[in-house]
């Protein structure tokens, strides 16, 4: 065996590792990955700070760590990685945080000083693969079991860290970036064309939620583990989110309290262990509200918090500086204006993650990365996930209690003057339980872009694209519960997606994304108050809005919707049309379409994407056919350059 590392604790445990087991005696690690590829994949943007292989007989794991702590390079002078436990030879491939290590301090009997990666080999030892259901935090971990010839991967309730997978008859291969995947010898990574064509046709990534871009490489699902050794495979769901709400009509303010309670320990324990803090901040209520916590936590310290924002509209200025205005914030970044997205970016984004992203947030918050790089900012808080679990907005309160035949209730939701509330309340009586309208603007605007899309129609009928496009379109409507919603639509497998495509693409950057409004302990707070407390006539998220009083502005806390108004035009961007399919989008158009891949000729409609050109060069795509246009060139753009390795030619 060669030497295994022991330990070089991290603020965040160790990240980005890759590895295999061979199931039977015709492969071995040797035929299947070199090391030195695999070491590229997972740094691809420079070497690590640190690194270090585990090879034993059928196991093999490899262990990067980008970007270190310099205190842990003076503190543990001349350890490596990765981790093993030498009592019992298990060796743990881990990235993460653990926020619940008091409580996994003292049940597994360690020292203070035991890493994160340590106490999850702890909790295995004691409880086996469900040990995943007593850690709090964000994670992915592979541990290797060379006694048992075993390898358990376990990944977080909400996908926070990324963790990718391939099972064959012979093999397992595993790795936090799906970038290693074309690196095996053998069988060949190859480009899966349905996954093109979901992409292609606007799907969010729930259809098939753990799909990737290559065929039989697969992500493990949030909040599940995968047991693989010669004997069996076991693929479980550890978490299941509680839809226990007690039903009540009736507000009580411990419900805030509570909420309010884990809504601080959930910003708050994510600030273990950093230095200078950035923070996202677009003027809504999700990011203020991390950014003004942030600031109240920090103290007198609140110089080590870097705010970042684009301003692409006009209400956005002020919104941002009331937060940093009212928190204290001084150090402030604003980009005017939403970056191009360059050949660079796109290449970086396909090493980064190893394929096309889905959701764009990643390369297009590059700007921000790049200036947490040059201030040496390693931790970058996010407000995402609170429009999908805990700052929902409540609006199908009305269709619950109407349900309940809560009608004194119902009065009191019902906005308006006396006259109206009894239209709406007879209205709603009149409809009865049938399923609600959804966002009637949002469902005829994607009807209207459905034409435009470019896969062709056989492919549409046998993937039943236009059915989950549709389902996509409608939204809410078909359900007549908060919870139902949030459960069932919002805090779907596209959510883990834009978590995974971002953390990969900071990790180059060697920042650590941080998204304390997904917390799952919060979000199951939650899920458990009773609905009356989550919306009201005067605002919805109204939980959420009540729980940050006197830490957001009320500015900003009780501002009546999320409309930012009118977009800020400039003159390299003009209107959204023109960027959409403007003369800049034309050419490039055709500078894809000069050079398409024959994988992407396969599933698309050739003569209706030289229409759009043709039409759109001539000005004569409406709003809803203009968007659509700026979709396809842009998947097109990705899919052309991850197929082909490197950019269209100009």
């Amino acid at each position: 065996m060669a030497d295994v590392m022991i330990r070089w604790p991290s603020r965040e445990g160790w990240k980005l590792f890759a590895g295999l087991l061979c199931l039977d005696e015709v492969n071995t690690p040797a035929d299947l990955l070199g090391p030195a590829d695999l070491l590229g994949a997972l740094c691809p943007d420079h070497p690590p700070r640190a690194a270090g292989s585990w090879n034993d007989g059928p196991f093999f794991l490899l262990q990067a760590m980008a970007h270190q702590d310099p205190a842990d390079s003076d503190r543990c002078p001349g350890h490596s990685l990765p981790l093993r436990c030498p009592d019992s030879d298990r060796v743990i491939g881990f990235w993460g945080r653990l926020d619940n290590r008091a409580a996994l301090l003292a049940e597994l009997g360690r020292p203070p000083t035991a890493t994160d990666a340590e106490l999850v080999l702890g909790a295995f030892e004691r409880w086996g693969p469900a040990c995943a259901r007593r850690l709090d935090g964000d994670f992915s971990a592979a541990i290797c079991d060379p006694a048992a010839r075993r390898v358990v991967l376990l990944r977080d309730p909400v996908g926070a860290k990324p963790l990718y997978y391939r099972l064959e008859a012979g093999f397992l291969v595993f790795a936090t970036t799906a970038a290693v995947f074309p690196l095996l010898r053998r069988p060949a990574a190859v480009p899966d064309q349905d996954w093109i064509a979901r992409m292609l046709a606007g799907e969010n990534g729930d259809a098939v939620p753990t799909s990737t871009g290559w065929v039989g490489v697969l992500k493990l699902a949030p909040g599940h583990w995968l047991d693989v050794s010669p004997e069996r495979n076991r693929l479980e769901r550890y978490h299941l989110w509680k839809d226990d709400p007690p039903w009540t009509t009736t507000r009580d303010s411990r419900h805030v309290d509570a909420y309010r309670s884990l809504l601080e320990e959930a910003i708050r324990c994510r600030m273990r262990g950093t230095d200078l803090i950035g923070t996202e901040s677009s003027g809504g209520l999700d990011s203020s509200t991390v950014t003004a916590y942030l600031a109240r936590f920090l103290g007198d310290e609140v110089d080590r918090l870097h705010a970042f924002g684009f301003v692409d509209h006009e209400k956005e200025p002020e919104h941002i500086l009331e937060t940093s205005s009212h928190a204290g914030v001084r150090r402030n970044y604003l980009l005017t204006a939403m970056p191009d997205i360059t050949d660079a970016h796109i290449a970086r984004g396909l090493a980064a993650v190893g394929y096309p992203e889905q959701q764009g947030s990643a390369v297009a918050h590059i700007p921000f990365y790049e200036e947490c790089r040059r201030h040496g900012i390693e931790t970058l808080f996010s407000g995402f996930g609170g429009d999908e679990g805990v700052t929902n907005s409540g609006s199908l309160l009305g269709r619950e209690l109407l349900d309940h035949r809560a009608y004194p209730a119902l009065w009191r939701l019902v906005p308006g003057s006396q006259f109206t509330r009894v239209l709406r309340v007879a209205r709603a009586l009149a409809r009865g339980s049938r399923r609600g309208a959804g966002n009637p603007a949002l469902s005829a605007a994607m009807e209207a872009r459905w034409p435009y899309q470019l896969v062709r129609g056989e492919i549409v009928e046998r993937l039943d694209l236009h059915g989950d496009y549709r389902q996509q379109a409608a939204f809410d409507a078909p359900y007549r519960r908060i919870n139902d919603f949030v459960l069932r639509n919002r805090l779907g497998s596209w959510v883990a997606t834009r978590l995974e495509t971002c953390t990969l693409v900071a990790a180059t950057y060697g920042v650590e994304y941080r998204w304390p409004l997904l917390d799952a302990r919060l979000i199951q707070q939650f899920l458990s108050t009773p609905s009356i407390e989550k919306a009201d006539r005067r605002a919805g998220r109204y939980l959420h809005r009540r729980a940050v009083e006197g830490v957001v502005p009320p500015k900003v806390a009780w501002m009546p919707s999320k409309d930012m108004g009118e977009r800020l035009s400039s003159p390299r961007q003009g209107p959204l049309e023109a960027s959409w399919a403007g003369p800049g989008q034309v050419g490039e158009a055709r500078r894809q379409r000069t050079h398409l891949h024959p994988a992407v000729e396969e599933v698309i409609d050739l003569e209706r994407l030289d229409g759009q050109i043709e039409a759109a060069a001539g000005g004569h795509l409406g709003r809803e056919a203009a968007f659509q246009f700026g979709q396809n060139v842009s998947h097109i753009r990705w899919i052309n350059q991850w197929l082909s390795g490197a950019p269209a030619p100009a």
